[in-house]
């Protein structure tokens, strides 16, 4: 995977030790491929144009003329579609999609080359409002 420095995406900035970026470890790393994913929208910044990276759920934003199954299906497809790109990731496991207020709330695990099982990895999107 080459050098991943770790990122805070919380504070939006590298974790610094000493003044220098800390390398993020395997899981990090492959933790970082998967929040850059969920929280990118397909198309909307530049920088990732040619990558296409991200998924396109804002489409779905106040729609209740789709099926929520067929919703569910889509944002699962994005999902493992993108995710899968990274050299280490082998699929994805135990996806669901629940409701709650005004936010779909999706949560799965990730099987990664090395063995490594993700589990939990959850993201939230708010569809009105």
């Amino acid at each position: 995977m080459g050098k991943v420095f770790l990122f805070d995406y919380d504070k939006r900035e590298f974790v610094l030790k000493d003044g220098k970026p800390v390398l993020a470890t395997y899981e990090q790393a492959i933790k970082q491929w998967i929040t850059m994913v969920l929280i990118t929208e397909r198309g909307k910044y530049q920088v990732y144009k040619d990558l296409d990276l991200g998924l396109n759920i804002a489409q779905f934003i106040g729609r209740k003329d789709i099926p929520l199954g067929v919703i569910n299906s889509e944002v699962k497809r994005q999902i493992e579609e993108q995710l899968i790109r990274h050299p280490e990731i082998v699929g994805i496991s135990d996806f669901a999609l629940t409701r709650q207020d005004s936010k779909a709330i999706f949560s799965f695990s990730v099987h990664t080359k090395q063995g490594t099982l993700i589990e939990g990895v959850q993201s939230e999107v708010k569809y009105s409002g």
